[in-house]
């Protein structure tokens, strides 16, 4: 998604000059929050198991299972590495809420969560130059995007737009 972001971020400061253009994250739905948090939890324990779990059974003085002792002792490393690869990627597929909502002056002109794909560029071009059309003739000023109007884009990446 930060492609897409990018993209319209370039085609709306190239065409309207002057005008902001903010990316924010989309907010994440109220069930998935403790799902990610437990995952991350669970995620940070598994990696201190890879690290030091016969720390653990010794203190527990219990003999470490043939599996632990044959795979995670033998390559804490290549254990820990995978642990975090997967447990990122779980928490990253959580945190998608698969939207790219964009705003304009106030009102929201395309949503890719009704809409079910991206937009095309006249879908965000137009009411943009809807905007500046009727804002020139009324009026304003003919380059009414010099004020500083602003354009959102809400995005799924959590906040690395």
């Amino acid at each position: 998604m930060r492609g897409a972001f990018a993209q319209v971020h370039q085609l709306a400061r190239t065409r309207f000059s002057g005008i902001e253009v903010h990316g924010t994250p989309y907010p994440l739905p109220a069930w998935k929050r403790p799902i990610v948090t437990a995952t991350q939890a669970i995620q940070m324990t598994a990696l201190a198991f890879c690290m030091s779990g016969d720390y653990f059974f010794r203190q527990l003085d219990i003999q470490p299972p043939a599996w632990y002792m044959q795979n995670v002792m033998a390559n804490r490393f290549g254990s820990a590495m995978g642990v975090w690869f997967v447990g990122n990627m779980l928490i990253t597929n959580l945190q998608n809420t698969g939207a790219f909502e964009v705003y304009f002056d106030g009102k929201l002109i395309f949503s890719k969560l009704a809409e079910g794909r991206m937009p095309v560029v006249q879908e965000l071009v137009g009411p943009m130059d809807a905007y500046f059309m009727a804002t020139a003739s009324g009026g304003g000023s003919p380059k009414a995007w010099d004020r500083g109007d602003k354009a959102v884009l809400s995005d799924t990446d959590g906040g690395k737009l």
